[in-house]
Order: structure tokens, then sequence, then C-alpha cells
């Protein structure tokens, strides 16, 4: 039996769908797939269906910030294939847009570490070049908000990067930005998206032949200089004195993170010698999952912290663009659980937030029409510190950092952007770049660290200080993954069912009113009125548990991996009866009302599955 026949009984028996059986038979014999035959057939020798029906029954799609996934053969992975189809419809639709120029104003590429980032990032720019347009490639890995500043300093028209952030080893991606410097936003999202589904045969160029015809350009270190010159000018005080531990997690920020705080003299900067290795597999990290939001990532971190008695652990994720921290316990210092050392990245937004706007202030130079810009799961705690300094918060925005950007790119002659930051560890001030940048959020978090510990004060007292002034915020955040096909059609479900038949009540407390974001309308459940609201559209519910709204839960399908997210925000700014006698009691109210709502959220989550399932 042949390998097509065998793969014809499958659909036949309905092992396989139809729209991956007919993916895996085109790329079986057009010669457009010929570098992919052998490992279908190993998947097909080895009866792999379950990989090979997730692969190929459908196309991947542009999420937040592009295409990220898995590497492997099909329509439905990172290969060569899929990479190229995304840089041709690129190419296309810079072709198309109009933009006078376009060809020699160019794009810029950049990757960082992870497997067979070099490669695409190669193929990408001997396509982009194949259209006859420049492509302009670093020389080696770098941060993803260089590339922002990089593309904005060569007047690009466009540019790309090559990575999946904090994903595991086994993915990768491509980010497409426009030529703000900042990710791609409607209505160009969905344009390139429609040029990528039109790609039939990708142009390409020799590479050697692209560099030697001047249509491929290698950077060089000039960028380098005048991006950490960039990020050195960001200090807001001239406090050094302070032992930071740093890793890059086996990705770039040795190119970012490192040269900015030694350009500012702090002389007694670690960085974790094992994690300071180019690695795409993350050994040495926890799990093999690089992502700073993840207390286990920072274990060999806070190792090296115990042994030198640092003040703080700062650690950015393989493209550098986000940061986490962690901070010793006032009792256990760093022998406590690493759990119980880091801050979450609301927390470390919040703390960036206050000492940034508290700094501007005390130097007058507060604008007057300042913006501070957070997203929808992000903690209100930003939004009430921006409003108390006079500042006007953005706060609705959906998950994307590149929602963000648009809001910088938007504001009128007397509007000045100040700081943007996003749950998931991302981090702006000022606008040179635009995009998260761990870079910029270490230099502002190591100073305000060193300018506290002048004063006896550690990071921790204060953050207690910031929820003394505008109460305790509690933000926990639940992921249920749930891979494949089965998988997406099961998320997909939820969200329907949360969507056609709102849950009344979230652990026993009643919901106040429901946001659809997809519709863009808040429905006040008491009163029975809808009203809508403004703002991008987008996959995301928000059920609101008080009457001033900070105390919610929201869910949305995540853009890049196989998960449902329920983000939960509960504070005692909302709820006076969580208020305890001291901040350690009602810290310990609001964390517990907190779970309540979790567990709540997943109850409605799987009550909302079963009811589609059974056709309610």
């Amino acid at each position: 039996m042949t390998i097509h026949q065998q793969v014809k009984n499958w659909a036949a028996e309905n092992r396989i769908s139809v729209p991956a059986f007919r993916a895996i038979s085109q790329w079986l014999v057009d010669p457009e797939f010929a570098d992919f035959v052998e490992e279908i057939q190993l998947l097909i020798e080895d009866e792999d269906i379950d990989e090979l029906e997730d692969a190929f029954r459908t196309h991947i799609e542009f999420g937040t910030g592009g295409i990220r996934g898995k590497m492997g053969p099909g329509p439905n992975r990172i290969n060569l294939r899929t990479i190229g189809e995304a840089a041709q419809g690129l190419a296309q639709y810079i072709l198309k847009s109009g933009i006078e120029d376009a060809r020699d104003m160019g794009v810029v590429i950049a990757y960082d570490t992870r497997n067979n980032s070099d490669v695409f990032a190669r193929e990408t720019a001997a396509i982009i070049a194949g259209n006859g347009i420049v492509a302009r490639l670093f020389d080696g890995p770098r941060a993803t908000p260089h590339l922002s500043f990089a593309l904005r300093q060569t007047g690009a028209v466009a540019g790309v990067v090559i990575s999946a952030s904090h994903n595991p080893p086994s993915d990768n991606g491509f980010k497409a930005c426009w030529i703000d410097g900042g990710q791609v936003v409607p209505p160009h999202d969905k344009n390139i998206i429609a040029e990528v589904g039109a790609v039939k045969r990708l142009d390409r160029i020799d590479y050697a032949d692209g560099v030697d015809r001047g249509l491929i350009e290698v950077l060089d270190e000039k960028l380098d200089a005048q991006y950490v010159e960039k990020l050195v000018d960001l200090s807001l005080c001239d406090a050094r004195d302070i032992r930071v531990v740093y890793t890059p997690l086996h990705g770039v920020g040795s190119t970012s993170v490192v040269p900015a705080l030694q350009n500012l003299g702090y002389s007694h900067l670690r960085v974790v010698e094992a994690q300071d290795v180019p690695d795409g597999n993350f050994p040495t990290v926890a799990g093999g999952v690089a992502n700073p939001e993840d207390p286990g990532a920072l274990s060999l971190a806070i190792e090296e912290a115990r042994r030198v008695r640092a003040d703080v652990v700062l650690a950015s994720d393989p493209d550098a663009d986000r940061l986490g921290c962690a901070l010793p316990d006032p009792q256990k210092g760093w022998d406590a659980a690493p759990d119980n050392l880091a801050i979450n990245g609301n927390q470390i937004g919040a703390i960036l937030c206050y000492y940034i706007l508290t700094s501007l202030r005390e130097q007058d130079k507060l604008p007057d029409r300042g913006i501070v810009c957070k997203t929808i799961v992000t903690t209100d705690l930003i939004s009430r510190i921006a409003r108390d300094f006079g500042l006007i918060s953005v706060d609705n925005l959906l998950v994307g950092f590149k929602y963000i950007g648009d809001v910088i790119n938007n504001l009128s002659d007397d509007e000045t952007f100040v700081f943007g930051t996003e749950e998931s560890h991302g981090y702006l001030f000022t606008d040179f770049v635009r995009d998260k940048d761990a870079a910029v959020a270490a230099v502002l978090l190591a100073e305000c660290a060193a300018q506290l510990k002048r004063q006896g004060r550690t990071l921790r007292d204060y953050l207690d200080d910031i929820y003394r002034a505008f109460g305790y915020f509690c933000e926990v955040q639940k992921s249920t993954y749930r891979e494949g096909a089965q998988g997406n059609e099961e998320i997909a479900q939820i969200m329907n069912g949360l969507r056609q038949d709102p849950p009344a009540e979230i652990g026993g407390y009643k919901v106040v009113e429901v946001i659809d974001r997809q519709t863009n309308t808040v429905h006040n459940v008491q009163a029975g009125s809808t009203r809508t609201i403004q703002g991008a559209m987008g996959n995301v519910l928000a059920f609101t548990l008080s009457e001033k709204g900070h105390t919610r839960v929201t869910a949305r399908p995540s853009g890049t991996e196989p998960k449902i997210k329920y983000y939960v925000s509960a504070t005692s700014a909302d709820c006076t009866d969580l208020a305890g006698d001291d901040l350690a009691q009602t810290r310990e109210n609001v964390d517990q009302f907190a779970q309540e709502i979790v567990n709540g959220m997943l109850v409605s989550a799987e009550c909302a599955l079963k009811e589609v399932r059974s056709g309610k």
C-alpha cells in the first residue's frame, strides 16, 4: 500500500478529516513542498494520526503578534514553507501599499536564539529580497524591541522578528512590524493575512546572490550602540549601589539588558553564566520553558542570588521583551520557595508606574496630558496610580502590546506617552521603541531598588506602600490547556457557551455586568440594559463582580498557545468589607476571595462546555 493510499483509507474511515487529507495529499505531490515529503512519510509510517490531523487540518493564522507554534511539516506548523508564506505575503502587501520608495526603505529582520531562528531569518531575507525589497538582517540574535528601534532608526517600511517569545523549545514564530516600529494592527494585519492566504509560490533569491546584489544587507554594531545609548538615557536617578543577578535564560538579553546596566555603572551585576549561553533547548531552565512569568524559570538565578547575597533577581525571556523579577523574602531571604520570591507582572508594572510618575513629578517633568496605557486584563491599580498623578489612563485595550503601540501612534499633538504595561511582564517607558522591552524595565527596576536601598528600604516595602495608598489588588491567572483539533473545538465551545448563556454568579458572587469585546457591548445584569463601548474587537469576555468594576474575571483564548486563559482581579478598593485591620489581613482576605472566584470560573466554564455539547 502506498503512503498516499494509507492516508486516503484513514480519511474514508473518518480517522482523519477531509481538510487534513487534502492538505497532506498536496504536500506529498506538489513540488513546492518537496522538502517536507520525507518528514511527512515518517509521520504516516508511524501512524501518528493525531499529529497529522493537527498539522494539516488548517493553516496557521496570525494571532496577537503574528504566527507562532510548533515546528514541523504541515500548514499548521512553523517551517520554512509557512515562514516563507508569511514573508511572501508581507512582501506582496508592502508592494501594494502605495508607500513611495518602499523597496529601498526595506525590511529589517531580527531573530532570537531559538532552534532554527537563524535559518528562518535567512529564508525571510531571501524572500523579501526576491521580491525586490531590500532586506536588512542583523548579524546575530537580537532582542525584539531592538528590531523596533532599528526599524524606526533606519526608516524601514516594515520589520520581522523570528521568535516564539517564551513558548516551549518546540516552537518558533514570525512577527511582523509596520513602519512605525509597532506590531501590525488593523487593517494591516488582516491585509497581510489575506496576502499570505493567496500565496501559491515563493519568490526567493539565493541568499549569497542577494548579498552580492545589495538586496540583502547585514546590519553592524552601530545600531547596537545607538540602542544602548537610548536605554541609558532613560535613567531617572543616579543610584547604582545594588547587587543584581540577571539571567537571559539562554536568550538574547545579553545584547540589551547587560550592556545597558553595565553602561549605567552597576558594578555588582552578576550574570548567570550557565544561562548566558544561547541555546534554543533552554537546557538549564526548569521544565525547558524560558518564561520569566514562571517563578520556576528563575530557580538558577535565585541560587546565584543566595550565593552572592543579591538584592534583586532579574530575568528576560528568549527575545528579551519581557522581564521577570524575584526579591528576597523579608524573613527567609533567598531560602524561601521561588513562588514566594517572584513578584508578578502586575506588581512589577505597578512599581514601575509609581516610580516613573513620582520621579517625573519630583523633576518637574510630568507632562500635562500624559498617557498611561494598559490592557484590559492588567491590574486596575495602574489606572488608579495614573489618575492620582493627573494623567490619562487608557485602560480598555485588548491583549497584545501592539494595541499600546497603536495608541502611541494616534496621540494628538498635546498628548505625551509616558508608560505602558501588560500583566504578562511587558513594559515600556517613553516611545523610542514601540514594543515592550525587558531592557527598559531592567534599567528602571534596578535603579528604583538601588534608590530604595539608600533609604534602607526594599522593593517589597515600596509595593506595600503603593497598596496602602491605593488599595490592595490581587490578580490570579489560570490557564487550561486543550491540545489539538479537539482542544481548539472545546475552547470555541466554552467561549460560545459563556457568551450565549453567561453565568448569573461566579464562585457564589453575583455577576453585575458582562462585557463582550467581540461585539463591544456591556450588559448590565440587574438592570437588564445593554450599552455599546468603543475599541478594537476581539474574542474576550469579562464578568464584573462589583459595582466599581475593578473586581472581575476575564476569559480569552490564547492567541499563541492551545489554551484558554482566565484572569481574576480582586481588590479591597472595591470591596471594603475585605479590608482588614492591617495590610497583612487585607491581603489574606482578598487573596482568598480571588481564589474563590478562580474556582468558580473553572466550574462555570465546564458547565458552559457541557451545555453547548448537549445542545441546550
